[in-house]
Formats: structure tokens, C-alpha cells, sequence
């Protein structure tokens, strides 16, 4: 296969990989706070982490199912879900939002290089 095809799909199933975790996280998210005495506030830190988690996740499989250029893929997801939640982003921007995005650039690369190496183990 050409390499700027497996590239693609790689951070193509990144990012459908994420966003089916992030749908998940929302549907139990809302359950929760619809049956529960829980708040938003209260649940302000899970998700937080769920976010950086599904980057993380998205990542490890984008890069495996690539099995090259791990940290591109990683790189690439956390900037398309940065992207995203600053377009859809109803409130001005704080700079402590950064934090948050440094989070998640540092998941996607993370899980990148992660999941390139589960590729390697798998193959050899």
C-alpha cells in the first residue's frame, strides 16, 4: 500500500476512534447526570481525563493500523480534536485552556508511539 495511504487511514480511524469513545462518554455522562444527584461541575474532571483518554486510544489504534509514522498520527488527532472543540467552543478563550490542549497533545503522541510499537511486536 502507498505510505500517504496508510498515513490517511491511520488518522482517519484515529479520529472515528475517538469520537465513538467520546459518544459513549456522553450517553453515560448524560445518564448519569439526568438519573444522579451528580452536576456538571462535579463531573468537570472526568471529562476532562475521558477526553485525554480517547486521544490516547484513538491514537494507539490510528498509528497500529498505520504501523509507521506514529508521532504524525498522534500529532495530527490531538490538532483535529483541538481544532474541533475551538470551533464548537461557545465561551471566549482562557489561556488555561492550553493546559487541557497540552494534555491532549501529549496523549496523541504518546499513544502514536505507543501504538506503532504494538504493531512492530505484532508483526515480528
Amino acid at each position: 500500500m502507498i505510505v500517504w495511504k496508510k498515513t490517511a487511514g491511520g488518522i482517519a480511524a484515529a479520529v472515528v476512534i475517538f469520537f465513538l469513545i467520546a459518544a459513549v462518554y456522553s450517553a453515560v455522562a448524560a445518564t448519569l447526570l439526568h438519573f444522579t444527584d451528580l452536576s456538571e461541575l462535579s463531573m468537570e474532571k472526568w471529562n476532562g481525563m475521558t477526553g485525554a483518554a480517547a486521544v490516547l486510544i484513538g491514537s494507539m489504534a490510528g498509528s497500529a493500523y498505520a504501523g509507521q509514522k506514529g508521532m504524525y498520527i498522534g500529532c495530527l488527532t490531538a490538532g483535529i480534536v483541538i481544532s474541533i472543540s475551538l470551533l464548537f467552543n461557545h465561551t471566549p478563550f482562557e489561556w488555561s485552556q492550553l493546559i487541557h490542549y497540552g494534555l491532549f497533545l501529549a496523549c496523541g503522541l504518546t499513544g502514536g508511539i505507543i501504538g506503532v510499537n504494538f504493531r512492530g511486536a505484532r508483526e515480528k
